[in-house]
């Protein structure tokens, strides 16, 4: 997929849905793409303000000042670096979180033992703590949907797409995904063995989104304590700018210049996005602080994504390698894959009570894993029934785009 959407130089991938399908299919899926992307944001801003909090042991009731202050440093720098600032903060967050989370590992197999870590997590957890089968919380269902969902974030996201797409060269691209492989791996293995270190040195029933900043201030050297720190805020502001310039960049390429006739100038461009990253940025501030998660920020993020993937990855799939897709068929994959987990957030968001004290309807009706594999199966369930029923306008089909 990376390869054929890179040979049609096109800036987002939603562009894409115009290209194959028409106007209306790319302002949905940009629509459905902006709102995944600024539920997540608020999320990334008070995991972020968490951690600083906790790691430097400053006072939790300054925690809205620690967001407030992130939120602004990202917003300034972005507006005026733009994708180079974006750039610049990867590499650096690249070079100080590779050497930080090498030794930080070094230091929790030093705590616990590499072995001994292993079995002292299967005393807490039972079986369930290296065997995700038997875990009440994940096994096959989880494992169907964690896979589908990871692919397309390969190519959906487009904090993501907009270094795919950027690549000088399909193979060049190819060549890249293969090449950060191995580095993705590590990106989520690594922090998986310091969650695991927390839970034993803290007990199972420590605050989850606290426990892995504790633990690491308490057992890291001085020294060891500033390098992190760095890493960790390096990987923050990387992660929050290029989520904002995304985001920004969506609006303006596929939300407002489709409906332009006379276009927008290079200037005009500019401008909005600068604009629309301070209004996100303010979204995410004001949701950040009001916004109490229920369950862990990972199951969040799960559902809040999906609301875009279940259904872009059905039209995508679809356009590249079936010539029968067509515009019908890609309205119903967007709409069917954003039902369950749209649902969900709305549901979620308007409950806002403490954790455990009320459940909405839909998490009673599904369990999360079965939630996001139906959203998925809906989504190319759309796809197919759109395409082979007899509906739509035949003026408004196109032939598939030629790679």
């Amino acid at each position: 997929m990376v390869e054929r959407v890179r040979r049609l130089e096109i800036m987002t991938i939603t562009e894409y849905f115009e290209l194959r399908y028409s106007k209306g299919v790319r302002v949905l899926g940009a629509s459905l793409l902006v709102v995944a992307g600024v539920l997540s944001l608020g999320v990334f801003l008070k995991l972020g303000a968490v951690f600083v909090v906790q790691f430097t042991n400053i006072p939790e009731t300054y925690l809205h000042l620690t967001m407030t202050i992130l939120v602004i440093v990202v917003v300034v720098y972005t507006v005026l670096g733009g994708m180079v600032s974006v750039v610049v903060t990867d590499f650096v967050q690249f070079i100080l979180l590779a050497l930080s989370m090498l030794i930080a590992t070094l230091f929790v197999f030093t705590q616990h033992g590499f072995f001994g870590m292993f079995q002292q997590a299967e005393s807490l957890y039972g079986k369930a703590a290296l065997n995700p089968i038997s875990h009440p919380e994940y096994g096959w269902s989880f494992i169907v949907y964690w896979s589908v969902f990871a692919i397309s974030g390969c190519i959906l996201w487009q904090p993501v797409a907009q270094r795919v797409l950027a690549a000088q060269n399909p193979e060049l691209n190819k060549a890249i995904f293969k090449a950060t492989s191995l580095m993705f791996l590590g990106r989520a293995f690594l922090p998986i063995v310091w969650g695991i270190g927390a839970a034993i040195y803290l007990g199972a029933q420590f605050d989850a989104t606290a426990g892995m900043p504790k633990f690491l201030s308490e057992i890291f050297p001085v020294g060891i304590l500033g390098l992190f720190m760095a890493g960790m805020f390096a990987a923050s502001m990387s992660t929050d700018s290029s989520y904002l310039l995304a985001w920004s960049s969506v609006i303006v390429q596929d939300l407002i210049a489709p409906f332009r006739k006379n276009g927008i100038s290079d200037q005009g461009r500019v401008f909005l996005a600068r604009l629309f990253v301070i209004i996100i940025g303010a979204l995410m501030l004001v949701f950040g602080i009001w916004y109490e998660l229920k369950d862990t920020a990972f199951r969040y993020l799960l559902d809040v994504t999906t609301i875009y993937y279940a259904g872009g990855l059905a039209v995508l799939v679809a356009g590249l390698y079936w010539k029968r897709a067509n515009t019908f068929g890609a309205y119903l994959a967007f709409i069917f894959g954003a039902i369950l987990p749209l649902a969900y957030a709305v549901e979620d968001m308007a409950i806002q009570s403490p954790a455990g004290e009320t459940v909405g309807f839909v998490s009673r009706l599904l369990s999360p894993n079965m939630r996001g594999v139906l959203s998925f199966a809906l989504g190319f369930l759309g796809m197919g029934l759109g395409s082979l029923l007899p509906f739509g306008d035949p003026k408004d089909q196109k032939p598939a785009v030629k790679i």
